[in-house]
C-alpha cells in the first residue's frame, strides 16, 4: 500500500517488483504445474502450501533469474559404460520435460597399429592388406630390414671385396594396403623386413546424452572408445 509513496527506498522497490513477478508466474502456471509445487511442500507445519511456498522460492531467488525454481529431487547414478552401444543408466522416475542430467567421466580411444614381416628380392614389390582399413592422411610408415651379398678375392695376402646391400622400403599405402619394395642391385639379395602402419587416431572421449525417459537415462559415445568406461551421471529433478 505504500507502492509509489515519498518514503519507499530502492531496494523495497526492487523486492516488491519481484513479489509482483513471482505472483504473476505462479498465475500463469497450469494444474499440473500448481500440483507439483503442492506436492514438494516441506513438512513439519511449514505452513508453505502450493502458493506460499512457490512465492517464498521466488524471492529468495531460487533457480534461473527471473523464473521462480527449486530442485526437487537429485540423483547420482554411476555404473559402466560398454565400449559399444548405447548404454541406459536406470533411475527412479522423474519428469523428463524438468529435467537435467549433468555427466562426469571419460573414455580413451588408441593408436590403431598394424604389423607384420615378411620377404623380399631384388626389384621386388609386396603388397601387405590393411584390414580395419586406415585413413592414410594420419598414418605413420615404418619399415625395417636389409640384405645384402659381398664377394672377396684373395691374393698373396691381401684382399679385395665386392658387395651389394638393400633395404626395403614403403612405396605406397591406400587405406586398405600398404605396397613395399626393394631397388634391383642385380645381385639377387633377399631382404627380411618388418612393418607397422600406425593410424593416429588417439582421443579422449567424452559420453553425450542420448534421451530422457520417466526412469531411463540413455547415454552414447560420440565415436566408439577402444575400453569401457565407469560413467557417473547427476539426475536433477525441478519443480
Amino acid at each position: 500500500m505504500q507502492e509509489g509513496g515519498p518514503d519507499v527506498k530502492e531496494a523495497q522497490k526492487i523486492q516488491r517488483d519481484r513479489f509482483k513477478y513471482a505472483k504473476t508466474k505462479y498465475l500463469t502456471l497450469d494444474a499440473t504445474a500448481k500440483a507439483r509445487w503442492a506436492a514438494a511442500n516441506p513438512e513439519y507445519h511449514s505452513y508453505l502450501f502450493g502458493y506460499n511456498f512457490f512465492m517464498l522460492e521466488g524471492l529468495l531467488g531460487g533457480g534461473p533469474e527471473k523464473y521462480p525454481q527449486m530442485i526437487k529431487s537429485i540423483q547420482v547414478i554411476k555404473q559402466t559404460m560398454s565400449k559399444t552401444g548405447n548404454t541406459g543408466f536406470a533411475c527412479n522416475a522423474v519428469d523428463p520435460a524438468k529435467t537435467v542430467i549433468l555427466i562426469n567421466g571419460n573414455s580413451q580411444k588408441y593408436a590403431n597399429v598394424q604389423r607384420g614381416e615378411d620377404t623380399i628380392t631384388d626389384g621386388g614389390t609386396n603388397n601387405h592388406a590393411l584390414s580395419p582399413e586406415v585413413d592414410p592422411g594420419i598414418c605413420e610408415v615404418i619399415v625395417k630390414g636389409s640384405g645384402g651379398r659381398v664377394t672377396v678375392d684373395v691374393q698373396e695376402g691381401t684382399g679385395s671385396g665386392l658387395g651389394d646391400t638393400a633395404e626395403p622400403y614403403a612405396s605406397a599405402l591406400t587405406a586398405a594396403q600398404l605396397t613395399v619394395k626393394m631397388i634391383n642391385t642385380e645381385s639377387a639379395i633377399t631382404a627380411g623386413y618388418s612393418w607397422e602402419v600406425i593410424e593416429h587416431v588417439e582421443a579422449t572421449v567424452y559420453p553425450v546424452l542420448v534421451s530422457i525417459a520417466a526412469e531411463l537415462v540413455t547415454l552414447a559415445w560420440p565415436i566408439p572408445p577402444d575400453v569401457d568406461a565407469d560413467i557417473s551421471i547427476t539426475v536433477v529433478e525441478y519443480l
